[in-house]
């Protein structure tokens, strides 16, 4: 599944990218090119835009929460995607991740990271380098707090 995103869901974007989803989104790209890409390239367009969902009829899904959390709690749940961070699509730039040798990273990540990580990944197109540190934990507590435990509120 493959999504483009308008400009009012730019954070939805990237967090859709750390659970794996390929998603496109540039806040300077007209209504029209967006619904373009989504045609040609067989995506979901998410909007925030009653009138841009209605001209994309059956390839674009309105998005009606207004906060970053419940926006993703409502996409989660209507797409049936597990909200887990998978490290394969760079929150940035929606380019692949991809291991990294750590001898190869030694110069561009903090010291204290080099010597107590194993593990890089690399963006393959904007080449920032990614490892499981603090941030990635404090990201999973997020989707617990945030979506996950508003789900199972929602079922009682």
């Amino acid at each position: 599944m493959k999504f483009i995103a308008d400009v009012m869901l730019g954070r939805t974007a990237r967090w859709l990218r750390l659970f794996g989803y390929d998603t496109i989104y540039n806040p300077d790209v007209e209504d029209f090119d967006i619904l373009f890409t989504a045609l040609i390239e067989g995506r979901i367009l998410l909007t925030r835009d009653v009138q841009l969902a209605r001209t994309g009829g059956s390839v674009t899904y309105l998005v009606r929460a207004n906060n970053l959390w419940k926006q993703l709690q409502e996409i989660t749940n209507h797409f049936s995607i597990l909200p887990e961070i998978s490290l394969q699509i760079c929150p940035v730039c929606n380019g692949k991740i991809s291991p990294a040798e750590k001898v190869k990273i030694q110069d561009s990540v903090p010291r204290y990271t080099y010597l107590t990580h194993q593990k890089f990944w690399r963006c393959e197109k904007c080449g920032k380098i990614y490892w499981k540190g603090s941030h990635l934990q404090l990201a999973r507590e997020d989707i617990i707090s945030h979506i996950l435990k508003r789900d199972s509120d929602n079922e009682n």
